[in-house]
């Protein structure tokens, strides 16, 4: 920014706030990131209040080279009682992680939950179409895309 010279043309977005405690209406909590988008949700593993057992993370990468925070997040799991579940495989794998079936088993009551999504746009709209396959309903669905452009 710095860089920049007076009068330059940029272009910005959000944020939208969507990614604020503000937005919780249960006391079950399900945090989906993918990529960059796992930086919010980190934030929110962290904070969000809760008791042990009412906040759960996935965390959705490529293989397990492409996860960040990972010490961290494990470290927030282990201290606040959380589940910590790392989705890893391609994209066009035979088997989605984030199918309604997969989603059910790995966060039993899913649909008693509110659910922050947050990653590329690609994932972000196949997450939010399963999460509405799995019967989440849309108003406890809180989503933001990040992307580089």
């Amino acid at each position: 920014m710095r860089r920049l010279r007076p009068g330059t043309r940029v272009l910005s977005t959000g944020p939208f706030g969507a990614m604020t405690a503000h937005r919780r209406t249960r006391r079950k909590v399900l945090l989906l990131a993918e990529g960059v988008g796992v930086t919010p949700m980190r934030a929110l593993f962290e904070a969000l209040p809760g008791d042990p057992g009412d906040l759960t993370l996935l965390y959705r990468a490529g293989d397990a080279t492409q996860l960040v925070l990972r010490s961290e997040l494990e470290e927030i799991a282990r201290a606040r009682g959380a589940a910590l579940h790392y989705l890893l495989g391609p994209s066009d794998a035979a088997c989605d992680p984030l199918a309604p079936q997969a989603l059910h088993h790995l966060v039993p009551g899913l649909r008693e939950h509110d659910v922050y999504l947050c990653g590329p746009p690609g994932m972000s709209e196949a997450a939010a179409a399963a999460l509405l396959r799995a019967g989440v309903p849309v108003s406890r669905i809180h989503s933001e895309c990040f992307t580089f452009v």
